[in-house]
């Protein structure tokens, strides 16, 4: 195990400044692995790439993690004040913003895959 810390330490040290070190891969997926080398190079990923509303998907899934977060420090015994649990309260309302703005969009797509799937030719 020694040897193998000494040739990591050793390649990390002639890596040149600005160039891009490789991410361990030990459990990971692919996509978690290429974001985390994206994040490393300073690349932003492609808008190309990600489909319509990800951006607003990955932020309901991100507003559900950081809710489920403070739920487990109350259930666990935090306490909060009174500028936490407003800020909370703000959190929470933008979510439900945000989820009924997708819910509508989703409503909208599928009355237009309907509309068109509809639409004699």
């Amino acid at each position: 195990m020694l040897p193998a810390l000494v040739q990591a330490g050793a390649a990390a040290a002639a890596t040149p400044a600005g160039a891009v070190r490789p991410v361990p891969a030990a459990g990971r997926s692919f996509g978690a692995r290429l974001e985390a080398h994206r994040r490393a190079a300073g690349v932003a990923p492609p808008a190309a790439m990600a489909p319509p509303g990800a951006a607003t998907f990955q932020a309901i899934e991100a507003a559900q993690r950081r809710l489920d977060a403070v739920l487990a420090a109350a259930r666990s015994g935090r306490t909060f004040t009174a500028g936490e649990l407003l800020a909370l309260q703000a959190e929470a309302y933008r979510f439900t913003q945000t989820l009924e703005v997708a819910g509508k969009l989703v409503e909208q797509g599928v009355q237009g895959v309907k509309q068109a799937i509809q639409t004699p030719l």
